[in-house]
């Protein structure tokens, strides 16, 4: 918990691929205030994708000054207003820029999911071979990542590249251009493909594929240290003192799961978006092939001392979103879809809960193999589709859209099973974060499957609050990370009746398992 006499104001930062949120977070009262701004990404030519440094800098900090702006109403705050004493920051992960000799980005940052550098990803593979990288880095040679960003970089944009003196990933730009200091967290690190799992420091020979060495990349803080003060001019825009420390909490995935209080080995992060991650906190790094083989990756925890390994469903959210967009018509003068292509609105979400209401106690009939992106662990597979198996005349949208849950809720089940069996570490508790976790019916199949206590985590926004944790250690707000985890949001344990229990692992071991075993030849 917080110190006796600290100030109880603390904002912690959140860029993500599709929205910008910085909360206002009161200690012992958790989030008081979000602040949301759109992530500014353009299209480019070849299927690629770009932020604009200052457009992306200037929702960051259209985002911070809201939350200090609202600071005077916070609960605990001091008479006047006194303004927030930290910032902390999470992130996208993979995205980055250069930054020339003044410090300055060169270009545009390359979005994470920029398909471009895959030739480059290509010859990675052939260079290093993909067991090999996996052992030193907990990752496969994908475009993804900023090693193949950083080999495009030098062939196709080799003037920016000449520039280059030092890369910052999205979180260190934004400490950076309100610090002047470039650092970053082991989380980030680990998903640039050059950096050693395991010994937690940037790999050599790596970063000479691309010309580059470990000082050209940011230093790797211990959490919850400062990366910095606020300069003044960056305390001028955003109406705080000059000074006030800024600090780092990592990927945002990872800083979710600080801010849910997802830190020891055996626990489970389920974070439930458009995409569904789902990490597996261990205590030591695991890098066995068979993990590559599988579609697993592995990486460092923000909270130093833990790792994690990972895999995920790459359309959750999404799987309700494309059926909403087909089979549920939007309301009378509305908009058909969202102007930015985003999730239905609330009217048509609330018409899909109510299929569900319809579609009585699962598990459902129909099965789904749920795989509208592909698979990517267990057995990765890109071309894997989604499927509907075991159709009847009587099935309607209800059953439809039952199944689909059931099926990622399965999926995850598989996942959780394969982890364990592949790294010996038995689940214990499983927390939920994300927009899935307000879908009852989704809660209830999770819970029902198991393994572990599965847990409910009560905040829409747990990486922004555990960038905000984070940030409370770096100004003494709290003596220790372990004091500041004591402030991770609530969780409520959703529990089923052993009847559902047991009919929902049946259909998993009897029906859907099997039926996807079967694709896999």
């Amino acid at each position: 918990m917080a110190e006796k006499g600290a100030h109880r104001s603390l904002i912690g930062v959140d860029v993500g691929s599709t929205h910008v949120k910085a909360v206002l977070v009161a200690p012992g009262s958790g989030v008081v205030h979000v602040a949301r701004r759109d992530t500014p990404t353009h299209a480019v030519s070849g299927g690629g994708a770009m932020h604009r440094p200052e457009e992306l800098l200037g929702a960051v900090e259209s985002a911070i000054a809201e939350c200090v702006a609202a600071s005077s109403a916070a609960p605990g705050a001091e008479a006047g207003g006194a303004p927030p004493v930290a910032i902390g920051i999470a992130s996208m992960a993979e995205a980055g820029v250069p930054l020339d000799a003044k410090g300055r980005p060169v270009g545009d940052i390359v979005a994470w999911f920029d398909p471009r550098p895959a030739p480059q990803a290509e010859w990675l593979e052939r260079r290093v071979g993909a067991p090999a990288l996996f052992a030193r880095t907990g990752l496969r040679p994908e475009a993804k990542y900023t090693l193949p960003k950083l080999l495009w970089l030098r062939e196709e944009r080799p003037r920016e590249f000449a520039r280059l003196r030092r890369w910052a990933g999205v979180a260190d730009l934004v400490a950076h251009h309100l610090t002047g200091t470039l650092a970053t967290n082991a989380s980030l690190a680990c998903r640039t493909a050059a950096f050693s799992v395991a010994e937690r420091r940037w790999d050599e020979e790596l970063l000479a594929l691309a010309g580059l060495a470990p000082e050209q990349m940011p230093e790797v803080l211990p959490l919850g240290r400062s990366v910095g003060g606020l300069t003044v001019a960056a305390a001028t825009r955003l109406g705080l003192p000059a000074a006030t420390p800024v600090a780092i909490a990592g990927h945002d995935h990872l800083a979710g799961a600080l801010g849910a209080g997802v830190t020891r080995a055996g626990d489970v992060l389920d974070s439930m978006g458009s995409a569904e991650a789902t990490l597996l906190v261990t205590r030591a790094p695991a890098l066995a092939d068979e993990l590559r083989r599988s579609g697993f990756s592995s990486g460092c925890h923000a909270l130093d001392g833990a790792w994690y390994v990972g895999g995920g469903l790459q359309a959750s959210g999404a799987l309700v979103e494309w059926f909403v967009d087909r089979f549920i018509a939007p309301p009378a003068g509305s908009a058909a879809v969202a102007a930015d292509g985003g999730p239905p609105g609330p009217d048509r979400y609330a018409a899909f809960l109510a299929l569900l209401d319809r579609a009585g106690p699962g598990p459902a009939q129909p099965l789904v193999r749920p795989y509208l992106r592909g698979r990517t662990a267990p057995h990765r597979d890109p071309s894997a589709t989604l499927e509907f198996e075991g159709l009847f005349e009587t099935h309607g949208l209800p059953e439809f859209a039952a199944a689909l849950i059931d099926g990622a809720a399965f999926h995850v089940r598989w996942m959780l099973e394969e982890l364990e069996r592949l790294t010996g570490a038995r689940p214990g508790r499983v927390r939920v974060i994300g927009g899935g976790a307000r879908n009852p019916r989704w809660l209830a199949a999770k819970a029902a499957l198991g393994p572990g206590r599965f847990e409910v985590v009560r905040t829409q926004e747990a990486a922004a609050l555990g960038a905000a944790l984070v940030g409370g250690v770096a100004a003494g707000v709290y003596g220790t990370m372990a004091s500041a985890l004591a402030d991770a949001a609530h969780a409520e344990r959703v529990s089923v009746p052993p009847g559902v229990r047991a009919r929902y692992d049946a259909a998993y071991r009897e029906r859907w398992l099997p039926a996807v075993l079967v694709k896999l030849g």
